[in-house]
Formats: C-alpha cells, sequence, structure tokens
C-alpha cells in the first residue's frame, strides 16, 4: 500500500487491517475478516460485509477490496437511518449525518468508569441504546413528563407532515428520485480513493449516500477552497467533514440555551430568540380553523419561509383587515378568512404558551421530585456514616488491644534483638581490631623488607658500577701490556746481544765499588792531614772549602751499586744502564773539579801527589770506559735471556688472556645478576602495591561494612524506639474521650461545610419553586381570563344588531386578543426564563450532590482502610 496517497482514516484503517495479516501477505481470509469486524464493532453490518467481500469464492481480500465494502456497507446503512420524511434541502439546516451514525454505532461501546476504587469499578460500562429521531430534534432526553408532551407533539406534527402540500411533496419526490437513481447507478468504484471527482459529480455523491442537508452553494465553497476544478474522493471528503465540523461548532455557539429535548416547535417559537416556529405548524393551525388554501396565504403575506414568527404574522394579518375597504358581501370572505387566520394564530400561541406551561410545571414536579431524592439519599449518607465510623470505632478498639499485645511482644523480641545485635556487634569489633593489627605488622614487616630489598640492590649496583671500572681497567692494562709485548719482542732482538755484556760491567762495577771503598780510606785520611796542615800553616789564608770531604762526595757520586740479577724487563735493563751511565759522567765531573782545585793550589806533598795520581788512574779509567761498549755488553747479556724473556712473555699472555676470560665470566654473571635483581626488584615493588592497595581496599571494606552495620543497627534501634514511643502515646487509654484523628479533621470539617451549604441551597430553592408554582398558577388564571374574555367578545357581535359596530367587532376582538396573547406570551417567556435559570440551578445542585458522593465515598473507603489497616 502506498501510505502518501492515502488519508489519516484510511491510514488508521489500514493499522488495524495489519494487525490481523499475520501471514504478511497483504490479505485476510474469512475468520480474521470476522475478527476485524468484531474488532471494529460493526454487529450486524459486519455480517452483510464479509458475505459481500467472499461472495465471490474468493479466499482472501486485499485491503483495497476491504475498504470498498466497508463504504459501500456504511453508505447503505447510513440511507437506511434516515427518515422518508425528510424536509428540502432549503428547509432544514447543514448538518453532519457522520456524528448520528457513529453515535449509533458505538451504542455498545464500553465508556470509562464513573468511579474506580482499587480494582472496583462503579457506574454505566456501556451507552444505551439511542432511538433514531427527526434531524429536527435534539439530542439530549427530558424527563418522563416531557417525554409525554413530546411523544403527543410528535404525534401531531407526523399528522402534519402528512398534510403538507402537494408542492412540497412533488420537491420532495424529485429529490427521492435523483436519489434513487444515483443510488442505482452508482458501483462500488464510486468510492475509489484516488478518483477524480468534479463539482456534479461530487454533488452527485453526495445525493447518492443520502446527504440531503449538503446543498450546492457548500460544494462550490468546497472546490474554491481547493483553487481547483476537480479533486480526489478522498480530498473532498475531508474538506466536507472539516467543513461540516466547523458549521456544527459555530451553531452550537451561537445556541445559547442547551435543548434538552423534546418539543422542537416550542423552541424554535420562542419570539426572544428570532427563529420564530415553523410554517407546517401555521398551515396546520390554519387547516384546523378551516382556512382555504393556507400556503398561499403566507406567500401572499411574505413569508414563503420554513420559519417564520408569529408576532410578524399578526401584524401583517392586522395590516391587511386595515387596508380592507368596505367592501360587498363577495368580499367579505376575505376579511372572514383574514379574522379566521388570525384567531387561528392566536390560538396555536395560546396552545404554545398552554404546553409550555405544562412543561415547566412537569419540570417543577420533577425538581422537586430530584430535591426529595437528594434529601434521602443525603439522610441515608448521613446514616451510612454514622454507621460506618461506629464500626470503625468499635474495630480500631479492638485493634488497639491486639497491637497492644503484639507491641508487648515485639518489645521483648526487640530488646533481645538488640542484645543480640550488640554483642555481635561486639565481636565483629574485636576480630575487626585484631585483623588490623595484624595487617598493620604484616604491612610494616613487608615495607622493612621492601627497605632492605631496595638497599641490597642500590648497594648490588654500586658493585656492578665497580666491577664495570675494574673490568674497564683491566681492558686498558690488558692493551697495555700488548703494546709492551710488542715492544719486547721488537727489542728482544737487540737487548739479546747486551746481556753478555751485563756480567762484565757487573764485575766492573764491583771492582769499582772496592776502589771507591779504598778512595774513601784514603780520603779520610787526607782529610785529616790537610786538617793537620791547616793548623800547622797559621799564615796560610785558604778556603776550607776547597778541602773538602772527597770521599763524602765520592760516596755520594758512587753508590754501592749491589750485584743484581738481569731482569726479564728491556726496561729496567736500560734504566740500569742509565743510571750507571749517568754515575760515569758524575765521575768525570768530580775528577775534572778535583784536577782543578790541585792545580789551582799547587799542594806539593807527597800524599796529595800520591791521591792525585790515583785520580788520575781513575779518571783515565773512566775515560777508557764507553757508553756504547756498556750498550753492547747489555745486549749481548740481553740475548743471552732472550729465550727465558720470550717464554715469560707467551706466559703472560697467556695469563692476561685467562685473566680476561675471567673478568667477562664475572662481568656476565655480576650484570645476569644485576637484571635479575632489577627484575626482582621491580616484581617485588609491583606486588608491594598490589598488596598495599589489597588490604587498603579490605581495611575500607571492612571498614565500611562496620559502619553499615552500625548504621543500621542505630536505625533498627531507632525505629523500634519510635515504635515504642508511637505505641505508648497511641495506646495511652484517655479517661473519657475516644482518640481523635487530626489527619481527618480537615476532611469532616469539609463534609460539615458541604452539608450546611446543601441545606441553605435546598431551603433557597424550596422558596424558589414555591414562587415559580405560585406564578405558575396566577398565569394558568390570566389565560382563562383571556380565554372567557375572548369567548365573550367572539359572542358579543352575533348578539348586537349590524352595522358598522358589527364588521369592527372582530377586528377589535383580534386587537384584544392579540394584545392579550402579547401580554400572555411576554409572560410566558419570563417563566420560561425562570424555568431556565431553576433547570440550570437544578445541574449546579446534581453536581454538588456529585460532588458530596464523591466526598463521602472517599471519607468511606479512608475509613475502611483505617479499619483494616494492619498494625504494625
Amino acid at each position: 500500500m502506498d501510505d502518501e496517497s492515502m488519508n489519516r482514516y484510511e491510514k488508521q484503517l489500514y493499522t488495524v487491517f495489519k494487525t490481523f495479516d499475520v501471514d504478511n501477505e497483504e490479505a485476510l481470509d474469512r475468520s480474521a475478516v470476522h475478527e476485524l469486524c468484531d474488532a471494529l464493532q460493526l454487529e450486524d453490518r459486519g455480517a452483510a460485509l464479509v458475505h459481500t467481500l467472499f461472495e465471490r469464492r474468493s479466499d482472501r481480500v486485499t485491503f483495497t477490496q476491504f475498504r470498498n465494502g466497508l463504504l459501500a456497507v456504511l453508505g447503505g446503512a447510513g440511507g437506511e437511518s434516515v427518515p422518508a420524511n425528510v424536509a428540502p434541502p432549503s428547509a432544514s439546516p447543514q448538518r453532519d449525518p457522520g456524528p448520528q451514525q457513529s453515535d449509533d454505532d458505538s451504542s455498545g461501546r464500553e465508556v470509562a468508569p464513573k468511579f474506580v476504587f482499587g480494582s472496583k469499578k462503579y457506574g454505566r460500562r456501556s451507552r444505551p441504546p439511542r432511538v433514531a429521531t427527526n434531524s429536527d430534534e435534539p439530542a439530549n432526553a427530558r424527563s418522563s413528563s416531557a417525554s409525554r408532551i413530546d411523544t403527543e407533539d410528535k404525534r401531531s406534527r407526523q399528522r402534519m407532515k402528512c398534510r403538507r402540500s402537494t408542492s412540497a411533496m412533488e420537491s420532495r419526490n424529485d429529490s427521492s428520485g435523483i436519489d434513487v437513481g444515483m443510488e442505482a447507478g452508482t458501483p462500488t468504484e464510486t468510492f475509489e480513493h484516488d478518483r477524480r471527482i468534479d463539482r456534479d459529480e461530487a454533488l452527485a455523491l453526495c445525493r447518492g449516500l443520502h446527504m440531503d442537508s449538503i446543498d450546492r452553494h457548500l460544494v462550490d465553497r468546497i472546490f474554491e477552497d481547493t483553487g481547483t476544478t476537480d479533486t480526489t474522493v478522498g480530498e473532498f471528503f475531508d474538506r466536507l467533514n472539516s467543513s461540516l465540523t466547523t458549521t456544527i461548532e459555530e451553531t452550537t455557539r451561537e445556541s445559547r440555551a442547551p435543548a434538552a429535548g423534546g418539543d422542537a416547535a416550542i423552541e424554535c417559537g420562542d419570539d426572544e430568540t428570532g427563529a420564530g416556529v415553523p410554517s407546517d405548524l401555521v398551515l396546520e393551525a390554519f387547516e384546523r380553523a378551516g382556512v382555504q388554501q393556507p400556503r398561499r396565504l403566507l406567500v401572499e403575506l411574505g413569508f414563503a419561509a420554513s420559519a417564520l414568527r408569529p408576532p410578524e404574522l399578526e401584524r401583517a394579518l392586522d395590516n391587511e383587515l386595515r387596508a380592507l375597504p368596505e367592501a360587498p358581501p363577495e368580499r367579505r370572505e376575505a376579511r372572514a378568512l383574514l379574522l379566521t387566520a388570525a384567531l387561528a394564530l392566536s390560538r396555536l400561541r395560546h396552545e404554545l404558551a398552554r404546553r409550555r406551561v405544562e412543561i415547566t410545571t412537569a419540570e417543577r414536579d420533577k425538581l422537586r421530585g430530584d430535591v426529595i431524592e437528594a434529601n434521602k439519599r443525603a439522610g441515608i449518607l448521613a446514616q451510612e456514616v454514622d454507621e460506618s465510623q461506629a464500626r470503625i470505632e468499635s474495630e480500631l478498639k479492638a485493634s488497639m488491644r491486639r497491637a497492644e499485645v503484639r507491641q508487648a511482644e515485639a518489645s521483648r523480641q526487640a530488646a533481645a534483638e538488640i542484645a543480640s545485635e550488640r554483642e555481635r556487634a561486639a565481636a565483629i569489633r574485636n576480630r575487626l581490631e585484631a585483623e588490623i593489627t595484624r595487617r598493620s605488622e604484616a604491612e610494616l614487616r613487608a615495607r622493612n623488607e621492601a627497605e632492605a630489598s631496595r638497599e641490597n640492590a642500590e648497594e648490588l649496583e654500586m658493585r656492578l658500577n665497580a666491577l664495570e671500572e675494574r673490568s674497564v681497567a683491566a681492558e686498558r692494562e690488558c692493551t697495555r701490556l700488548a703494546a709492551e709485548l710488542r715492544e719486547a719482542l721488537e727489542s728482544g732482538a737487540a737487548a739479546a746481544a747486551n746481556c753478555g755484556a751485563a756480567g762484565e760491567l757487573t764485575a766492573r762495577v764491583e771492582e769499582l765499588r772496592d776502589e771507591n771503598k779504598l778512595l774513601r780510606d784514603r780520603n779520610d785520611e787526607l782529610c785529616a792531614a790537610l786538617e793537620a796542615a791547616e793548623r800547622r800553616s797559621a799564615s796560610r789564608a785558604s778556603d776550607p772549602a776547597q778541602g773538602g770531604d772527597l770521599s763524602a762526595e765520592l760516596n755520594s757520586i758512587l753508590p754501592q751499586i749491589p750485584p743484581e740479577e738481569c731482569e726479564s724487563s728491556p726496561v729496567s735493563i736500560d734504566q740500569k744502564l742509565l743510571g750507571q751511565v749517568e754515575s760515569l759522567k758524575r765521575f768525570r765531573e768530580v775528577f775534572e773539579s778535583i784536577d782543578t782545585v790541585l792545580g789551582v793550589d799547587g799542594i806539593n806533598c807527597q800524599s796529595c801527589v800520591s791521591i792525585a795520581n790515583c785520580l788520575r788512574e781513575l779518571q783515565e779509567r773512566v775515560r777508557d770506559f764507553d757508553y756504547g761498549s756498556a750498550l753492547t755488553a747489555a745486549s749481548r747479556s740481553d740475548s743471552a735471556t732472550q729465550t727465558d724473556t720470550a717464554g715469560g712473555s707467551e706466559n703472560l699472555q697467556q695469563d692476561l688472556l685467562d685473566q680476561e676470560r675471567k673478568n667477562d665470566d664475572e662481568k656476565q654473571k655480576l650484570t645476569n645478576l644485576v637484571k635479575d635483581l632489577e627484575m626482582s626488584l621491580e616484581q617485588m615493588k609491583a606486588e608491594y602495591d598490589k598488596c598495599e592497595e589489597y588490604w587498603s581496599n579490605k581495611l575500607e571494606e571492612e571498614r565500611d561494612a562496620y559502619n553499615e552495620e552500625q548504621r543500621l543497627g542505630d536505625e533498627r534501634l531507632s525505629e523500634l524506639i519510635a515504635k515504642i514511643a508511637d505505641y505508648e502515646r497511641q495506646f495511652t487509654r484517655a479517661p473519657l474521650a475516644l482518640p481523635t484523628i487530626d489527619e481527618r479533621h480537615s476532611l469532616e470539617a469539609q463534609f460539615t461545610d458541604l452539608d450546611e451549604e446543601f441545606a441553605v441551597y435546598r431551603r433557597t430553592k424550596e422558596a424558589e419553586l414555591q414562587a415559580a408554582l405560585a406564578e405558575s398558577a396566577r398565569l394558568a388564571e390570566r389565560v382563562d381570563a383571556l380565554e372567557r374574555r375572548l369567548a365573550a367578545s367572539a359572542a358579543a357581535p352575533r348578539c348586537s344588531s349590524p352595522g358598522p359596530r358589527r364588521r369592527r367587532s372582530p377586528a377589535s376582538a383580534l386587537g384584544a386578543a392579540a394584545s392579550a396573547g402579547l401580554g400572555a406570551g411576554a409572560e410566558v417567556r419570563e417563566l420560561r426564563a425562570r424555568c431556565g435559570r431553576a433547570e440550570a440551578a437544578v445541574r449546579r445542585l446534581h453536581a454538588r450532590l456529585q460532588a458530596a458522593d464523591l466526598l463521602v465515598t472517599d471519607l468511606y473507603v479512608e475509613n475502611c482502610q483505617l479499619a483494616h489497616r494492619r498494625p504494625l
């Protein structure tokens, strides 16, 4: 289905249709259609619809077929519900037949209950079936007395409608013929939603549906609103529905006084409203009075409408009577006709006034009966309230006694529970305190272990750093030793030659040491001799520094060189050789200084000469000693020990490699150990954090649980204390008075105020009803007097002599009757207004009585709840 082409009503119908389409085939079988008709509450028309849809031996029905069949069935039902004596369109106001059909169709629907308490519902559950009435009758129902008057008036109007003029019958037959023709020539496809229709087809469609109140002006206005010459069937009916709804609302707003049902002619005949009375009633009155061709008379007087106002018609008749001149006897029939018509009109107005008085009297009697019934109901309600109050008080006393026993038992149980709760709370508290102490110690121990682990890790890190530094230093030492090894290997060949001369040089040095010792001894002797010579030669002024301690100088120059073994290191050998060379140079310098001293002084002593000779010999030996020869001898000595040096270097290299491997292994072990320690430290940190978080959460949970238990225990204790105090206050026996219910005082005061207000209102309305009754009696007397006066005035012309006086007496009588009728009409209108006000007051009284009923019901329900409330 295309949702865009459907209006909202078709969409709603399609939604309901889809709820029964279980197989989602866009079609329903016979049982599903039966269920759909039951859901739509079509009743008898549902069976007709099912028969129409499945008469062609089809198994399933689509939504389009169901919609068209439903429209056809509803259209046929609407045509049968319209009565046969429908007035022509010009004589009836525009009304929508839709609401009447919906009211008839929804007579069996369930309505909302009037009063609901718990699962019990009070009030009517369905609408009563509505009796089909004529289009000019209102929808509301009057009282029984008014219904009898309405029935009599309906019969009179039925007789009047049967005697209508031939012109009305012809127009009605013409319209019926058009409708029948349209109905006969309209197929089911006429109600297609998307079919385009123009103005004539739309008007014919309305006629085919028996919508006689739809005239061409309304159809033209609908098409003018659309702005096109044609439209679809669905759009036309939507606009027609909205237009009729607007017209009904305007008509409802214009009618101020609501119609309570009954005689439509009396309502239309009210002179104050300006609507007048139907012309059919006037025609019927004229026919009963013997007026020939009454419709022609009304047309000649200018009253061709379906409704007219009697005062205007009376004025028109008076004007016609005054306008008639003195005429021959054949013209007197016109005057008699006018007088008869005026008399018939006056009688009609009197009859209408009498009916209004009867209706008012019936309404007054009904109001009086309603007031009496309301009084009886109020008395019954008061008696029920008293009985309920007494029953509630007795039940309250019994419940109080039972509650006292239960309260004592509950107090004992509560005391026992409180004692046990306190013991359990104390035990739980001790257990939690011990647990907290144990966990605190465990936490402190874990922190100490973590601190020790952290210090151990730091110490291991320091050791690792020291080992790394040692390994770096060992690597540098290995590099240096490798370089020295290479240098030693390179200088091995050169040092081998010097190793042989080392022994000779050592022997030579040993000899020089011995000579040096001898020279020191000799020097000591010479020093002693020199000192003696100085003492002997006092005249000699020589510098004492020139005769210094030669032996000491020689000792300083020639230190004792012990014999040493040849070392394998070439560096040590070179250093020793360089030291010996330096010693020889110093010996040379000492010898030169001695020569200088001896040459300057010129001492010719024997000892000095011998010393000088010794020194010269020593100097020559020193000069003979060559550095190159010493180096050659050292190289010879080194070559002698080359084999031992090479073997030592290989051993040294092997030791270096072994030490390097050991260092690498130790470094790797220490690195792995440091990594393991770092991982252990991280794991211990994570474990410590988890442990700390777990125990903190556990401690918080235990603390919260303990606090919650304490709070619940305090709440239960406070509730028990409050209940005990409440029971003590509630069940304390008063000496003479019953316990008061403070929260119900406002409701009792409200009920008392309503009762007093109802009593005052009842007295006021009874006084008004008495006044209205007296006024009705006075009006009835005036109407009787007026009728007697009219009868006397009508009998007077027959008793008097002929002449102009006889001709004027009917006019004067008619004028007097008209004036009396006007006065009576005014009084009747005033009485009608008073009756309307009394009716409104009665409605308000009914509303207040209903409110009082609801209030009393609420009070009764609350009292029942108090009586059956389970004690705490």
